[in-house]
């Protein structure tokens, strides 16, 4: 197997590692499926950071990228904290589903650097955007907030707790921004092996806000539970995150 290609077969291999074990544990019961979540997630986001850092190391602040590469890993350093505090709230403190927790706080911080870092990405690639790719990105926008506002709506209107219904408004804004501009990012160019990891990170920034839309939704209808398959989006987004930056740091170190 090509060397260029092993990052992605052992991305595509946890991928699937992950599916399998998130529809197997359905059958262990409540305990078991969240302390082997929580502990996934904590593992996985921490080692998505730990790329991010060597990504930072190899290129530090030289060039156009440095301070992308350290605002996206400071995003993703957060959303750690976040799943380690959510899986202190569950396995230590016993409180299944800490929403909203002190957990959020970690998780809504890391939307600032993560937009910063982006934003500056794209400032850099901006002559690309033609009329037509931006009137794209916009449309796409407005589909995603017409879908949010829809499936929101009648459980908003319907819960009485104000510091939910902050949330759960607060995050489908934020992450509708974090789409737009991962659609950009994924439109800049996909070419070579730079532009191929800033791609897997545009992709892995996406799901991970496709997937707190679904937790939002989740939490509103109660269907959501600690260790639902839909939890498989932020392991996934984790994973493509963590490709790109481990083919960034690969890339700009043979420099």
């Amino acid at each position: 197997m090509p060397e260029r290609l092993r990052g992605q077969y052992l991305a595509g291999v946890l991928a699937v590692a992950f599916t399998v074990l998130y529809f197997a544990a359905q059958s262990w019961g409540r305990e078991p499926v969240l302390v082997s979540t929580d502990v996934l997630f904590m593992v996985v986001s921490g080692s998505c950071a730990l790329l991010g850092l060597l990504a930072v190391r190899e290129l530090g602040f030289r060039g156009k990228f440095g301070f992308v590469h350290l605002g996206l890993f400071l995003a993703v350093f957060l959303w750690f904290l976040g799943e380690t505090g959510w899986g202190i709230y569950e396995i230590f403190l016993h409180v299944e589903v800490p929403y909203p927790s002190l957990a959020d706080v970690f998780y809504l911080a890391g939307y600032l650097p993560a937009a910063v870092g982006m934003m500056q990405f794209l400032w850099f690639f901006r002559k690309p955007f033609t009329p037509r790719r931006l009137a794209v990105v916009f449309l796409s926008g407005l589909v995603t907030v017409g879908a949010s506002w829809v499936a929101l709506y009648a459980p908003l209107t319907e819960s009485a707790d104000i510091l939910t219904k902050t949330m759960d408004v607060g995050y489908p804004v934020l992450d509708v921004l974090l789409i737009v501009l991962a659609i950009m990012m994924a439109m800049a160019f996909a070419d070579g092996s730079i532009g191929k990891a800033w791609l897997w990170i545009a992709v892995g920034l996406l799901l991970n806000a496709v997937g707190d839309i679904a937790f939002s939704y989740g939490t509103l209808m109660g269907w959501y539970y600690s260790g639902h398959p839909m939890e498989l989006l932020y392991l996934w987004g984790y994973l493509s995150l963590g490709l790109g930056f481990a083919q960034q740091a690969k890339a700009f170190g043979a420099k």
